[in-house]
């Protein structure tokens, strides 16, 4: 069953998906920039939009090697579309999405039932792609073929399917062709109905469907670009486009400089009332900020705390924020002493007991932020809050005595160990934090280093080579709006299949509990997600500080924006 998706042999490929699926708001980030001033008429125009952001795709694929990249998945947000998405309700501007929820909204499919393992999706008719080709079930089965032929790159569509109990181990450790062919697992009942069969209860299905890499293709406009060396056309879809029956329409696309997208006139929603999105690279903040202050752009993201502040005086610009899935925690690794010892546990939750929560929230998040109750972002399905830990310097003191580093006592010999490292590039936000966390930690003893590093250097040592000793994390976030799905990026153990356990962690419990909620459903699998949250919040891989919020800095009158759990910007609901 589930140890499938935990199989031997797929190190490689595992260590590939996990840099693609950890929805990681890492981009490259390149110094200067100066803004391009748009033409003088442009800015008259009330149906285009200009945005400012820190890239543009450096590649399309949803099964490439650019996955993860911010602005990919922002650009696929919009040119294509899914099966379901999450419903929302309007507030303050935000179009909150409900991610607990076991019902999921119409996009692609009106309706879906199920009978046992068996789903059964009806379609939407006179749906239109960009290129004119008109929406099936041929398409849904071609988006599913293309999945399973675990042809790409970093093959995210397939591992999706797989966590949602679609498609099995068979594409990897098959050496017959025919392994990689649907059997059965998505089926053509008419040309508007299509049929899943899971090989598991995994209620992670249909939820995988909402996630960018199961967008749907048009399949009539990708085939026509396949070759015999790429019959699944990855070049074409990677480097020039991925054709799909969204909002919008890739209608230019300058590599590392601007992206232009153009209303797909034919959107079955109806189409977008902003005809033009013009998406620009900024990489400085200050440049962006100078330019939406002046009006000569409309949208800019990303906003830190201090911009955020900044912007909130500036009369002809508003900031839409909700909370959402970002977080900041501390980790310390397992495998570096004096993390590693057989009492470390004790001095982890000493280190929660310190931390400065409301400092950190009221300061350096100017107060727009919340302290994170557990290691599961506090909106997902199957949450529950864990409300162990307080700033209290007496339980902290006393933990260090049973640690067995009283006072701090015995630690001065780990130094390596004992270093705190963050993002060099961000440093405008987290080199506060990491001087706060620093001074409280030093109070009971234990005496903290910090290195900030290169946004490339933290990527590489926090996602492939675990070898961070103590480190701070504030740009991750599972794009699976479910606690299994949190669980298996971030704590399920290597061996038994977890794709990023920075922490090199190794709970037999954990496995097990993420195990099981895969063959369970309703409130059995929500009790053994419940008890892995408790056992990691007493054990600490990490130690959750606070979530905050995704901001987007907008032209007053803008809006409203559309919560993503990848937190991107989607423009079809901008009026």
């Amino acid at each position: 069953m589930m140890e499938s998706l935990l199989g031997r042999g797929r190190i490689r490929l595992l260590t590939l998906v996990s840099l693609a699926l950890a929805a990681i708001a890492i981009a490259a980030v390149a110094a200067g920039g100066a803004v391009a001033s748009p033409r003088a008429n442009d800015r008259a125009l009330k149906d285009s939009i200009v945005a400012l952001e820190e890239d543009v795709p450096p590649a399309l694929d949803m099964d490439g090697a650019n996955a993860a990249h911010p602005q990919t998945q922002e650009v696929l947000d919009n040119i294509m579309e899914p099966l379901v998405t999450y419903p929302t309700t309007l507030k303050n501007g935000i179009l909150v999405p409900n991610y607990a929820t076991p019902k999921f909204a119409p996009r692609l499919a009106t309706s879906y039932s199920k009978n046992g393992l068996v789903w059964t999706f009806k379609l939407r008719k006179g749906v239109k792609s960009c290129a004119g080709n008109t929406f099936s079930a041929d398409d849904v089965i071609y988006t599913f073929q293309r999945a399973k032929s675990v042809s790409g790159a970093s093959p995210v569509s397939w591992f999706l399917s797989n966590v949602g109990g679609l498609i099995g181990l068979e594409p990897l450790t098959s050496k017959d062709p025919a392994a990689k062919l649907l059997k059965g697992e998505v089926v053509k009942v008419d040309d508007y109905t299509v049929k899943f069969t899971q090989f598991a209860p995994s209620e992670l299905f249909p939820r995988v469907l909402s996630i960018f890499a199961l967008y749907i293709f048009d399949s009539k406009e990708v085939k026509a670009h396949a070759t015999t060396a790429d019959p699944w056309s990855h070049k074409f879809v990677d480097t020039q486009n991925s054709p799909g029956f969204g909002p919008y329409c890739l209608k230019s696309w300058t590599k590392g400089s601007e992206v232009v997208l153009s209303a797909n006139p034919a959107y079955y929603l109806g189409a977008a009332t902003i005809k033009t999105v013009t998406i620009r690279k900024v990489p400085t903040s200050a440049n962006r900020v100078a330019a939406i202050k002046a009006g000569s752009a409309d949208v800019m993201f990303p906003v830190t705390p201090v911009v955020y502040e900044d912007l909130l005086k500036t009369p002809n610009v508003q900031v839409l924020g909700w909370q959402n899935n970002n977080t900041l925690s501390l980790g310390m690794n397992y495998k570096t002493a004096p993390w590693d010892g057989p009492n470390s546990k004790f001095l982890r939750q000493a280190v929660a007991f310190a931390l400065p929560y409301n400092d950190i929230v009221q300061q350096d998040y100017k107060g727009q932020a919340r302290q994170w109750f557990g290691l599961v972002q506090s909106i997902y399905n199957a949450y529950v809050p864990v409300k162990t830990y307080s700033t209290n310097l007496a339980k902290a003191k006393a933990l260090m005595v049973k640690a067995g580093y009283p006072g701090g006592k015995g630690l001065e010999k780990f130094g390596a160990g004992l270093t705190m490292y963050y993002t060099a590039e961000r440093s405008s936000v987290l080199e506060p934090v990491a001087n706060r966390i620093r001074t409280a930690l030093a109070a009971i003893g234990i005496p903290i280093t910090l290195s900030p590093i290169s946004i490339a250097e933290m990527a590489s040592r926090e996602l492939t080579k675990y070898d961070l000793p103590m480190w701070i994390r504030d740009q991750l976030q599972p794009i699976g709006t479910d606690a299994a799905y949190a669980l298996l990026l971030f704590y399920v153990s290597k061996k038994s299949g977890g794709l990023i356990p920075s922490s090199n962690e190794e709970f037999a419990k954990v496995d097990a509990d993420y195990a099981a909620s895969q063959k369970l459903t309703g409130a059995a699998r929500d009790k053994v997600l419940a008890d892995a949250q408790r056992y990691l919040m007493d054990q600490l891989p990490m130690v959750p500080i606070l979530e905050y919020p995704t901001w987007v800095a907008v032209r007053k009158g803008v809006g409203p924006l559309e919560g993503r759990p990848n937190n991107t910007v989607t423009y079809w609901n901008f009026k």
